[in-house]
């Protein structure tokens, strides 16, 4: 009997020692797996609480692979700012001629006016040598715009499954109705599915590109901690990953895993899941100057902050406008007047989510003159 006892000790001494341990795993793991929140610095010297606020709102901006490109000069004393791209921070494999480092500045810039506007200022644009001026001035007597800031804030990119419901047509009629340059594809359509095809088969010629999957996963981000240090990139969050898949991604992906075979597969495996699961695509035409590619990016970020005002969730798909020979043939394939320069994946979804707000510091990128 005392023997037996002994071992019944025993045996509960080391269940009570693995619930504790299996416990304490699952305690990190709920940590690591909390959203990501980080604080940057809005401060800049000189410059009124509005003005950083302005700013730091612009900083919200689509943009590729969260590079987040622009470089800017504020002349404090002609209330000017000087907008240029950050050559250290283009993507040279999949953008080596800056199309989209140009369209993700002209991003920068529509929401640059929005959330100027939002906190009274008006804003002129002009480009001129590859750079964008922004001037601004204040309006009189006006209070701060929190519903143009909330649409600001709430807006993001959405990686996960959408509705594959069509999108309605009175709201299509809706977005459509500012910009003659955008066309929507609805689910079930020709030009849907050719563009759903010529997508997919984008993404496995890029994910069979070592030099591809080399520059992704420099901007990937394998722990909140290098994410809180970086204040760029794409995170967990960013591809939708929560909780105990967010920890465990963590946990089992690093910077070189990610440029291997497996996680190549993977990525085409859930860029099949995001095609397969839409409502619609819409289609960015224009020009290839400078000019007319800023003005690109801000027609594609007024679109998105229209689509965000209808709870439409959206994913920028570019991969069929990266590589060749799907960018070569798209706009005769589709019979349109004018080069495709932006694919948005959009639907509906059960719940919008969130900006996870993953940005530089002001000080970082602005130099105030």
């Amino acid at each position: 009997m005392k023997r037996k006892k002994k071992v019944m000790i025993i045996v509960f001494s080391i269940l009570g020692a693995v619930i504790i341990a299996m416990s304490a795993v699952l305690t990190a793991a709920a940590i690591m797996g909390r959203p990501l929140k980080v604080n940057p610095s809005r401060k800049l010297d000189g410059l009124n609480d509005d003005i950083q606020n302005a700013l730091w709102y612009s900083s919200i901006a689509a943009n590729s692979h969260n590079t987040q490109m622009w470089s800017v000069k504020l002349y404090l004393n002609e209330n000017r700012l000087q907008i240029s791209i950050d050559e250290s921070r283009v993507l040279n494999v999949v953008d080596s001629e800056k199309r989209e480092a140009y369209i993700s500045l002209g991003c920068y810039i529509e929401t640059m006016s929005v959330a100027f506007g939002a906190y009274g200022y008006d804003t002129q644009v002009n480009c001129h040598d590859m750079t964008v001026n922004v001037t601004y001035s204040k309006r009189d007597n006006t209070t701060v715009d929190t519903d143009k800031l909330s649409l600001i804030d709430k807006r993001h990119t959405d990686k996960l499954a959408f509705s594959n419901s069509k999108i309605k047509q009175e709201t299509i009629n809706s977005l459509l109705n500012k910009n003659s340059d955008i066309s929507v594809y609805q689910n079930g359509d020709e030009n849907f599915a050719y563009v759903k095809r010529i997508s997919m088969d984008a993404v496995t010629v890029q994910s069979a590109n070592q030099a591809y999957r080399d520059e992704l996963a420099e901007w990937m981000r394998f722990s909140d901690k290098e994410a809180e240090s970086k204040l760029d990139g794409i995170t967990a969050d960013m591809i939708g990953l929560k909780g105990i898949v967010k920890t465990f991604y963590y946990w089992t992906t690093k910077r070189e895993s990610a440029k291997g075979d497996k996680f190549a597969k993977q990525g085409i495996d859930t860029a099949k899941k995001q095609l397969n699961n839409c409502g619609a695509f819409a289609v960015i035409t224009g020009d290839n100057t400078f000019e007319e590619l800023i003005n690109t990016g801000r027609k594609t970020q007024a679109f998105w902050f229209d689509c965000t005002e209808n709870n439409i969730a959206v994913q920028p798909f570019s991969a069929a406008l990266e590589t060749e020979p799907f960018c070569s043939s798209i706009q005769t394939d589709l019979g349109i007047a004018a080069p495709v320069q932006m694919i948005l994946r959009l639907g509906y979804v059960d719940e919008y989510g969130a900006n996870c707000g993953l940005r530089r510091n002001l000080s970082d990128y602005i130099d105030v003159l």
